[in-house]
Parts: structure tokens; sequence; C-alpha cells
């Protein structure tokens, strides 16, 4: 992500879809464990608040410290390497979310879902 913003609108994206996708699932097929749906949407809803809360984050040098080029080198580089590790975060989380969602689908819901997508 080039920004904060787009990163934030990123995380926003993806929770939403997510949430939506179970909740989608769980009201077509009546079988789904309706407090399975609810820890999950609970799971998605913390893991977005957490990921937000994490995307604000400060450079710790001054551009005093440094000289003007070297200062934003290492200022850019700092931010790149905090997004990246955000982002490496927050798809294992979303990972781990996905895994929790096919395991709350009994067996033919997720086949006529996989039948359904051929």
């Amino acid at each position: 992500m080039s920004n904060r913003r787009e990163l934030k609108k990123y995380v926003h994206a993806v929770c939403g879809d997510l949430a939506a996708g179970i909740l989608e699932t769980s009201y077509a097929f009546g079988n789904v464990k309706k407090s399975d749906v609810i820890d999950i949407v609970n799971d998605i809803a913390s893991l977005q608040i957490d990921t937000l809360a994490k995307i604000s984050i400060a450079f710790d040098k001054t551009p005093s410290a440094m000289e003007a080029g070297e200062y934003r080198k290492a200022r850019r580089a700092y931010y790149r390497s905090a997004a990246k590790a955000l982002l490496d975060e927050f798809h294992k989380s979303v990972d781990e979310i996905l895994k929790k969602i096919n395991a709350a689908l009994p067996e033919e819901v997720r086949a006529e879902l996989k039948a359904a997508a051929k």
C-alpha cells in the first residue's frame, strides 16, 4: 500500500467482505450454527479494530538528527517495513478466520458452494 489511507481502506474492505460472506452463507443455508457465525464475525471485528489501531505509527527520529536525504530514506524504509509486517500479520489472521469459516460450514454446504464455483 502506498499510504495509510489506502491501507485502511484495504483493511475495511477485506474485513467487510469476510463478514458479509459468512453472514450471507449463514442466511442462505439454515444449517450453519449461529454461535459459530457470531464468533467468526466477532473475530473479524476485532481483527479490523486491532489492525486499524496498529496502522498509526510514528517514526522515532527527527529531521535534525540526520541529513535531509538520509532522513527521507530512513523514514520511507521504516514505514515500508512496518506496513509489510502489519500486512503479513493481517493476512495470517485472515487465513485463520477463513479456516474457521470453512470449519463452521457443514459438508453439504461446502459441496454446494464448490459446485456453484465451477
